[in-house]
């Protein structure tokens, strides 16, 4: 009788000890959720995904934190994602907007020299200056896009000149009908557009050149816990002077992140304020 005495003593210890390991790894899945990292409709899902990606996954190896892209089928449906909440970081630079602007604050930004907007006309265009574009057919990446359409909506309107615009969805769209003829200009970034013509080919110049705005930032949504937040942004600058990284940034042509604060994007803010936005 004793053994069987001993058991049944020892089987509520077990059933706790069982009951607390199930509530454990609940726990651990909950924490292990993915963090969901939006990315700003520039490229083509494909393309986005080529790029962010790898990024992603080296974050996950460096933070241990489980990373999820995601990003809407057009600019404003991404902008309404990060509206809803529904992204716990985001590339881009929307959020200076009115409407957006305090849910989420800049933990870093894609490294290398300022981007500027450039309206770009074929190699071969006899358009020499802004006021050349009067009534012209203009490629914008959308109505969202900051330095692809608010810079040089600015511009247009600053030199009294009124376009015919086409949007395009995003700046690979713009560029593709700049290279098809289809419109006579293209407004773009100048990274992209560089890198879009060593790509494809495209022979162009520059009609207009805007002053200098920041790389695109990532930016945490203010309820991420701070060591979180801490570790993807050290993990983010550390990327740079990471040998296990080497191959990414050289893939990808590119440096790594820096550190960056949303004070520096000001002249981000000025820019929408100034189209009413």
């Amino acid at each position: 009788m004793a053994p069987g005495f001993a058991v049944s003593r020892k089987k509520p210890k077990i059933m706790v000890l069982l009951a607390l390991l199930f509530l454990a790894n609940l726990a651990g899945a909950a924490d292990g959720k993915p963090l969901v990292f939006g990315v700003l409709n520039q490229q083509s899902p494909a393309l986005t995904a080529e790029r962010w990606n790898p990024i992603l996954h080296y974050l996950g190896v460096a933070t241990g934190l489980t990373f999820q892209l995601r990003m809407g089928r057009t600019v404003q449906e991404t902008d309404a994602m990060m509206g809803r909440g529904e992204f716990d970081l985001v590339y881009t630079n929307h959020n200076f907007q009115r409407e957006f602007d305090g849910a989420y604050k800049v933990i870093a930004r894609w490294s290398g020299e300022p981007i500027r907007c450039v309206i770009a006309v074929p190699a071969d265009s006899p358009l020499r200056a802004l006021q050349s574009l009067q009534g012209r057919r203009v490629a914008f990446p959308s109505r969202e896009a900051f330095v692809g359409y608010a810079v040089p909506k600015v511009a247009l309107s600053s030199a009294g000149v009124r376009v015919e615009e086409v949007f395009s969805g995003n700046q690979e769209g713009a560029l593709a009908q700049l290279k098809a003829r289809q419109v006579e200009a293209a407004a773009v970034n100048s990274r992209f557009l560089q890198q879009y013509a060593e790509r494809e080919g495209l022979q162009y110049r520059d009609l207009y050149v805007s002053e200098p705005f920041l790389e695109l930032p990532v930016i945490a949504h203010s309820r991420l816990p701070r060591d979180k937040v801490e570790a993807i942004r050290r993990a983010l600058l550390g990327m740079r002077h990471d040998e296990k990284a080497g191959d990414l940034l050289l893939k990808l042509k590119f440096s790594g992140f820096e550190a960056a604060d949303d004070r520096q994007y000001d002249n981000v803010r000025r820019t929408y304020r100034l189209i009413g936005e």
